[in-house]
């Protein structure tokens, strides 16, 4: 009788990727399908790597009034006319049908403060990990983007949340915490560490950051470089 050693399985290689990302930000929204699609892409060719993506919350707009403000007047003082806003809004139309991601701005009522919707995020990484989280997200900005869904009030966070498992009560409790306490300054000071100064803004294995919306094949050509050689 022979005996054989059994071949040993190839050791699997390991990919972190940091995303910073805010929910009124369509950038972000099709940065993450970006993402998403370069992990797939990779997959294919490298089934040996895994790669892990921590969701980082960072509020664009974390002095907005706790009610919002309505998010038409908004944009018109930011970008300054109406021609401005025509144009931004077709640029992200495109850059979006492009990711598989429709955007219904004229539907959009409210511009609210994400620092709840974000607190959710965090509290579902806490209880289910990552994939929760990211399934969360993806709630999140449909909920904004495209169902006239108010992220800033906590009883439609709690209704969202309990429909991914997260108990409703102690969801409300946690958001409806003082101020003080959430944990703002620690996303802010974060990013200040990994030189993020915009979303959506990537680190991969702790290298210098990416930022914007790259398309599939280019993150996943920079999945690829990161990896240690």
């Amino acid at each position: 009788m022979n005996c054989q050693l059994s071949p040993e399985a190839p050791k699997r290689r390991r990919i972190e990727v940091a995303f910073y990302f805010d929910l009124v930000c369509p950038w972000c929204l099709i940065g993450k399908r970006q993402l998403e699609r370069a992990i797939d892409l990779l997959a294919l060719g490298y089934a040996d790597v895994d790669v892990v993506v921590q969701w980082k919350s960072l509020p664009l707009l974390p002095d907005m009034p706790s009610g919002g403000v309505p998010f038409q007047a908004f944009y018109l003082k930011r970008l300054g006319s109406a021609t401005a806003v025509a144009v931004r809004r077709r640029q992200i139309r495109e850059a979006g049908l492009a990711a598989g991601v429709e955007f219904d701005f004229e539907r959009i009522t409210l511009m609210p403060n994400t620092i709840a919707a974000h607190r959710l995020i965090e509290y579902a990484g806490q209880s289910g990990g990552q994939a929760l989280q990211a399934q969360l997200i993806d709630r999140l900005f449909d909920a904004f983007f495209c169902r006239n869904e108010d992220i800033g009030d906590l009883q439609v966070l709690a209704r969202i949340g309990e429909a991914f498992g997260l108990e409703r009560t102690t969801t409300l409790a946690l958001l409806a915490s003082p101020a003080h306490e959430t944990p703002l300054q620690l996303w802010q000071d974060d990013a200040r560490r990994q030189d993020i100064a915009g979303v959506p803004g990537f680190v991969l294995n702790d290298r210098a950051p990416r930022f914007g919306a790259h398309p599939p094949e280019q993150l996943a050509q920079a999945l690829l470089a990161s990896l240690p050689a």
